[in-house]
């Protein structure tokens, strides 16, 4: 299985974290960092950048199954993930039944403000596209290059380019977002409101548990 990292480039090190968490557990994952630039200078991200895009891999992610070339298993997280586990974990989720899956959240009151002032919105099935497993040869004829850089971000980010009983869900404690969600048994911790590498948030929850990671670096 492929591993695919949203990645920002302001904030490295947050990137760098969630790689060496999934490192800790299986050292020979095969990881991408999903950098924005190079996807655009390699030809292959042609969108338009829109108003209120709060991070670089906003829609990188789903090139995802073109990335790795409509072939085998592919995992993407957003970079403020920090890992609990051996992330092979949730292969299992993806096979011939469900060409993806992901933790289908419930809809939350969301903060106004995130990641240092920026506006945080409401939409169905938020943080649903956080994680995702594809199937990649599912999707070659429907996360085309020319649908990925035309199609809205409601229909990339509710998922709504495949069929909603083709999803499978993968289990909460994979997506546990802190501040939202008891980490209990948590598996993977998503700092969706903003991670230590905030000042804001240097001190918030388990902030303790990012910190470790980024010391041993």
């Amino acid at each position: 299985m492929k591993i695919f990292i949203g990645h920002d480039s302001r904030y490295e090190s947050a990137t760098k974290v969630c790689e060496q968490s999934i490192l800790n557990y299986n050292p020979e994952a095969d990881i991408t960092f999903l950098d924005k630039n190079k996807i655009i200078s390699s030809g292959v991200y042609g969108r338009k950048d829109m108003p209120g895009e709060s991070t670089e891999f906003s829609f990188t992610r789903f090139y995802v199954p073109l990335l790795a070339g409509y072939e085998g298993k592919a995992l993407f997280c957003d970079n403020d993930f920090l890992w609990k586990c051996n992330i092979k974990e949730i292969e299992k989720y993806v096979n011939n039944e469900y060409p993806i899956a992901v933790v289908k959240h419930e809809d939350y009151t969301v903060i106004s403000n995130k990641m240092n002032g920026i506006q945080n919105k409401s939409y169905p099935r938020k943080n649903w596209s956080s994680l995702m497993i594809f199937d990649c040869a599912y999707f070659k004829n429907i996360l085309t290059k020319d649908y990925l850089d035309k199609a809205s971000a409601s229909e990339l980010h509710e998922l709504r380019f495949v069929d909603s009983d083709k999803i499978n869900d993968i289990p909460k404690e994979y997506n546990c977002l802190v501040g939202h969600y008891a980490p209990e048994g948590a598996k993977a911790l998503h700092y969706t409101n903003g991670g230590p590498w905030f000042e804001d948030y240097r001190d918030a929850e388990l902030s303790w548990e990012w910190w470790k990671i980024y010391e041993s670096l």
